[in-house]
């Protein structure tokens, strides 16, 4: 017993040894999840080729996480800042043109245009009653049924504007130009990489 014991015991590390050894050479491919190239791996659940992609996915990611708790943070303020100003009965040009969606420069034009109701109570505070906006559009949406929603097919690069073209023509920005297309049930068309809109279309509008 004592002879045998020592061989079996030398057996036994030998084979533990061996499969160690394949056990170091055995590799997988897998796909680093950040920078996307093939490597060997030693598990299955190995996730990146390197240390610097590591580091890196996970800088990634907070930094992908904080721009998302920005976003919703900006979100929040923007609607409670639109629920404040629904409850007032006079605003200021600024609130005025959020809750038109477009810029205060329009709002201003708006005003010298008489299309819009203002009170100056003095040089810097111009004053808009929340009852002449609702007027503004309830005006607006009278005429939406101009259009012939079948003129998608007339619409080309001669006729048309771009959505960039409409936007500096009209001094507008480009959230209350697509909420007026919207409202007006106006037609546009892809051109390449171009949006078109009719320039008749935006020019009943307007003018």
């Amino acid at each position: 017993m004592s002879i045998i014991y020592p061989y079996f015991y030398l057996f036994s590390l030998m084979s533990r040894l061996k499969y160690n050894n394949m056990s170091s050479n055995f590799t997988v491919k897998r796909i680093c999840d950040y920078c996307k190239n093939v490597f060997d791996a030693k598990t299955t659940k190995t996730k990146y080729c390197s240390h610097i992609c590591n580091s890196r996915d996970y800088k990634l990611k907070q930094k992908t996480k904080k721009i998302e708790v920005s976003n919703t943070e900006t979100k929040l303020k923007v609607t409670n800042s639109v629920i404040d100003i629904n409850s007032k009965d006079f605003l200021t040009v600024n609130e005025a043109s959020i809750l038109l969606n477009m810029s205060s420069k329009t709002v201003y034009r708006l005003i010298e245009q008489k299309e819009l109701n203002a009170f100056n109570f003095s040089i810097r505070k111009t004053l808009i009653r929340r009852k002449d906006i609702d007027s503004y559009f309830e005006r607006n949406l009278i005429n939406i049924d101009y259009v012939n929603p079948n003129r998608e097919n007339e619409i080309n690069s001669d006729n048309s504007y771009t959505i960039n073209e409409a936007i500096e023509k009209f001094n507008i920005s480009s959230g209350a130009l697509y909420n007026i297309i919207k409202k007006h049930n106006i037609q546009k068309k892809k051109y390449g990489k171009f949006t078109l809109v009719k320039k008749e279309d935006l020019n009943k509008i307007f003018e």
